[in-house]
């Protein structure tokens, strides 16, 4: 009985989570960064097994340099990047799901250079945004842009030029968040920072508030909870909630350490806050109001619970972590204990992928680890997949549709499936 009762919690934590994102989401599509905001799909049928020579429905090679992920509407999917001694080339382009010919490709002159171009400088790293309408880009030169499903642009905005250059020393990389009728937008940096939330159909602002500087890199969550539409972030220090209509802060927790890459993660009752510090890395439990440091933090993590480049991931009533060494950490989402420990074949940059009973870990030197979870909570690696990644590249994301697993390195997709 109490298996069953394990399985029955379980279910209903992760079709909560889904309901939160059922109006964005559309099963089959994967419509921005960790597709629904959490890196989970009911999709079950995920390929298991591939290499360089199997598995491998085709592979494209990009017209320019990227660290985002891809997304995916429909047939189509869609991926940005840059070109130029100076990023000064901005790409998005559109390929077929089932074969991956290139549809279209539209390039745009940025409207700002950076200093200087290395791995550690975002390189087309914020991830765009997908839905029937078209796609919504962003680049770390400021530019904003809304294309429809042909390509044709519909708006462009340079936010730079609006606001004031983006300053720091490795860029931008916040990606866009999907909410029904808006696209929201985070940037934290040395120079004036913002939450800015602007309209799909117009490119206006519906609103925009001034935050202090703040070097970080995280990507907001969108979420529903209490009937409630809300941004969750998570930045350097802080992490808080404003209010989807106008923009009002609900609650913060300030004076934490080092969370300035993770995006938060959340199930209908928790948001799980990451950070490559011992001992910050936390639970909050969503509905407080006002400072909850000292009423709604259900845990910190102990020490050696850490979580790098890869977002934390929530399954049932287990959230995942992989730390900088590439040591993936179970928790018990209640109380924040260590179930268990696992090696994984390398340390991630890409955040894991819940997809049914399989977890799916992207190894940033090329390999992908799938377990499959026992009912004891424990899990079993079912295959280690391996492909080949240049010396100097990495596999930065992904994204999923049914039967398919598409994989982005800085210059190409590699669909997997049959």
């Amino acid at each position: 009985m109490a298996k069953i009762i394990s399985i029955i919690l379980s279910c209903l934590s992760v079709c909560n989570t889904e309901l939160l994102q059922a109006d964005i989401s559309n099963e089959g599509n994967w419509p921005a960064f960790r597709g629904n905001g959490n890196s989970t799909t009911s999709l079950a049928e995920l390929p298991l097994n591939w290499s360089d020579t199997e598995g491998i429905a085709w592979k494209v090679n990009l017209t320019g340099y990227g660290q985002s992920s891809p997304v995916i509407w429909g047939e189509t999917v869609y991926v940005t990047s840059t070109g130029g001694d100076g990023k000064e080339k901005l790409f998005i382009e559109a390929y077929d799901l089932a074969s991956g010919g290139k549809q279209w490709v539209k390039e745009f002159e940025a409207s700002r250079k950076p200093k200087e171009v290395n791995d550690y400088i975002s390189r087309g790293a914020p991830t765009p945004v997908v839905d029937e309408a078209g796609v919504y880009a962003f680049f770390e030169s400021g530019d904003l842009v809304a294309l429809d499903s042909s390509g044709g642009v519909r708006w462009q905005r340079s936010l730079t030029e609006e606001y004031g250059d983006f300053l720091g020393n490795h860029g931008v990389g916040s990606s866009l968040i999907n909410t029904p009728d808006s696209i929201v937008l985070l940037v934290d940096h040395d120079g004036p920072s913002y939450l800015i939330n602007i309209d799909k159909a117009s490119g206006r602002n519906l609103w925009k508030i001034k935050r202090e500087a703040r070097v970080s890199w995280s990507t907001p969550l969108y979420l529903t909870h209490n009937a409630l539409e809300q941004i969750i972030v998570s930045s350097n220090g802080e992490a808080a909630a404003f209010k989807l209509e106008n923009g009002e802060k609900l609650w913060w927790v300030e004076g934490i350490e080092k969370n300035t890459v993770n995006a938060p993660t959340a199930n209908g009752d928790v948001v799980i806050i990451g950070s490559s510090e011992p001992t910050q890395t936390m639970a909050i439990t969503l509905g407080g109001s006002g400072d909850v440091s000292k009423t709604h933090i259900r845990w910190r993590a102990g020490q050696g619970v850490t979580s790098s480049f890869g977002s934390p991931l929530i399954h049932g009533d287990t959230v995942y972590f992989v730390n900088r060494a590439g040591a993936l950490q179970a928790v018990n989402i209640e109380d924040g204990a260590v179930r268990w420990e696992r090696r994984l074949p390398g340390s991630t940059w890409a955040s894991p992928l819940a997809a049914g009973d399989r977890l799916y870990f992207f190894c940033k030197e090329g390999p992908t680890a799938v377990h499959s979870l026992n009912i004891d909570k424990t899990s079993e690696e079912l295959a280690t997949n391996p492909l080949t990644v240049a010396e100097g590249d990495r596999l930065y994301g992904f994204a999923v549709a049914p039967g398919r697993i598409v994989i982005r390195l800085a210059e190409q997709l590699i669909a997997v499936g049959e």
